[in-house]
């Protein structure tokens, strides 16, 4: 199959603002847009995802992700029956444990077994089936069809999980190919126990993501999303499966880590993403440095990219990578 990028993004500035780049990004073949549901530090996702609804054509629509703790699974059912039928069939119930949207209200992130069960919820609801819910009964009338499920997952039991039960994985471990095979070595652990195989799971891989000629200075712009999966990797993935050097980098900026600052340029934890970081998370750089690493993880076998656009001039870099990177890698 051909590589195919996504649109990730923050919310953090006024939704219309982005309407006119995800419309360029499904003109320029991008594969789907997948919005950040964080209720405190950005706008709301599904209003985003309406906008992109009326003005894209073939983009899947995706959270990108939404939770299990401040959404209700029958409130997730109704509102992606609405999506999808309001989009003809593009949308896609992106989910996690949850991160920023947890923390800023001061609760903490679901159990691995909570996740699994709920997308059991989600799916009888989907189908139009009564489940049962807390010792409740509940039910969605009118889903229009069955919507995939893509668990978002970085640590070791939430990727066995997700290859066990999900109809996709949004794995975020970063770029550096070390950390990829780790992350495909624990979906096909879950996968095989199901009695399935990597073949059958869409497999996409949320990386920070910034290209221009301008090196340094999207280099900087790159820091603040890069510092949201920095700290996703560090208290994901085990320390033995981290490069050691890397490791400590990334407890220095996750000591700094302020969630009300979660993916902003601005953010005081950019100001610890060392270029060690930066270049163990994220392919940030010009389109000519760029290609050869998208190569090497494409020959590991990702083939679906969503890539978290958080810089000051989204619509500049959706363009190179539609022109300069994505047709050398295809």
């Amino acid at each position: 199959m051909p590589v195919s990028f996504h649109v990730g993004i923050l919310p953090n500035r006024p939704i219309s603002d982005f309407v006119d780049w995800i419309a360029l990004a499904d003109e320029l073949g991008f594969g789907g847009v997948w919005v950040a549901d964080s209720q405190s530090v950005f706008r709301d996702a599904f209003m985003a995802l309406t906008l992109f609804a009326d003005r894209t054509k073939n983009m899947e629509l995706a959270t990108g992700v939404t939770n299990i703790i401040t959404r209700h699974p029958a409130v997730l059912a109704h509102s992606f029956a609405t999506l999808d039928e309001l989009s003809g069939g593009r949308a896609v119930l992106g989910i996690g444990i949850g991160d920023s949207a947890i923390y800023n209200i001061g609760h903490k992130p679901s159990k691995l077994k909570r996740l699994e069960e709920v997308i059991g919820v989600l799916r009888l609801l989907m189908a139009g089936e009564c489940a049962h819910y807390d010792g409740q009964d509940i039910k969605v009338s009118w889903p229009p069809r069955k919507i995939p499920i893509v668990i978002a997952c970085t640590g070791p039991r939430s990727l066995q999980m997700a290859g066990r039960v999900a109809d996709g994985v949004l794995f975020q471990v970063g770029s550096d190919p070390s950390l990829v095979r780790y992350a495909k070595k624990n979906i096909e652990i879950g996968a095989r126990e199901a009695g399935r195989s990597l073949s059958d799971i869409k497999l996409y891989q949320r990386l920070a993501c910034a290209v221009s000629d301008d090196r340094e200075q999207i280099r900087n712009e790159a820091k603040g999303y890069a510092s949201v999966a920095a700290g996703t990797i560090y208290t994901g993935i085990p320390k033995e499966d981290i490069p050691e050097d890397l490791w400590e980098d990334l407890r220095i900026m996750k000591e700094q880590y302020d969630y009300q600052q979660h993916g902003s340029m601005d953010a005081k934890q950019a100001d610890f993403i060392t270029d060690r970081i930066l270049d163990a998370v994220a392919i940030a750089g010009t389109p000519e440095e760029a290609v050869p690493r998208f190569k090497e993880l494409v020959e590991l076998g990702v083939e679906n990219f969503v890539l978290p656009i958080a810089t000051k001039e989204p619509d500049a870099i959706i363009r190179s990578l539609a022109e300069q990177v994505l047709p050398k890698l295809n």
